[in-house]
């Protein structure tokens, strides 16, 4: 008999007849503010399961089935959830308060449509993982590595990107809006429809980055940025003319180019065009 107690009162929340969480079916389970710090929950059922603010640091996740699970306000710092299915579940606010980074493993996770804004996703693992429609909206999510994550329609506006591995990664219809995208890898990602506004894109890395009407708009560092001479273009893209007259000396041919604009556009600009800091 394994009982799940309350974090700090040490009430008991539930109580399952087996020697082991791996692979038990909670699904449904109340379990808020649970103290699950270290559990085997591999391969658990916690579809609708309320986890919101459980301990869940260093839990093993692996290969859950989270679907439409609450987990706000949980930490899972140190937590693995390789393999889980996530589709539809609330994490807004997770490791919040807890230490930097907060390490959690997304690998090969079903993030389809989850809710992870407001949360601190330092240092966190999100290879390969599904995650089209994700909000990532007002996250930390510095030093977090998500190579060929599909982030399709996903929404990272808001949020701390910076030093973010996005390489390899499937960006197409996603909007990344007034974040801080200083020194991130976009290396051979693809950004078709992708919206680019507001941001910060010092020594950002596009190189060999897919660009099909593409937006970039306000960005008034873009001229720093990386990989602007090796982009691939699958139809024009967009840049705005404020973001041209700011960046337009440190700019590549090649980029204003596949940005749809022709020998005359470029010398109008140029003869109002500041000089590239």
């Amino acid at each position: 008999m394994i009982v799940i107690r309350h974090r700090e009162t040490g009430a008991p929340l539930l109580e399952v007849p087996a020697d082991s969480l791996a692979g038990a079916d909670l699904e449904g389970a109340m379990l808020l503010c649970a103290d699950l710090k270290g559990a085997d929950l591999r391969g658990a059922h916690l579809r609708v399961v309320d986890l919101c603010q459980a301990d869940l640091r260093d839990a093993m996740l692996d290969g859950a089935d989270l679907r439409d699970a609450d987990v706000t306000l949980a930490n899972l710092v140190g937590a693995s959830l390789r393999n889980a299915i996530l589709t539809d579940a609330r994490f807004q606010g997770i490791n919040m308060g807890a230490g930097v980074p907060a390490g959690t493993d997304f690998s090969g996770a079903d993030l389809t449509r989850t809710y992870l804004n407001f949360s601190n996703l330092t240092g966190c693992k999100f290879g390969d993982a599904v995650m089209r429609g994700i909000d990532l909206t007002r996250c930390d999510l510095a030093r977090a590595a998500m190579p060929g994550a599909d982030l399709t329609g996903a929404n990272l506006s808001n949020s701390n990107l910076t030093d973010v591995d996005l390489s390899y990664t499937m960006l197409a219809g996603a909007l990344i809006n007034d974040s801080d995208l200083r020194r991130a890898s976009l290396r051979q990602a693809d950004l078709a429809t992708a919206t680019f506004s507001g941001n910060r894109l010092g020594e950002a890395d596009f190189t060999g980055a897919h660009l099909s009407k593409t937006v970039f708009a306000r960005s008034h560092d873009l001229h720093q940025a990386r990989g602007l001479d090796s982009l691939e273009y699958f139809s024009a893209s967009c840049i705005d003319l404020g973001t041209l007259r700011e960046c337009l000396a440190g700019l590549p041919d090649e980029f204003l180019e596949g940005m749809g604009l022709e020998t005359r556009d470029l010398e109008a600009l140029r003869g109002t065009a500041a000089p590239a800091l």
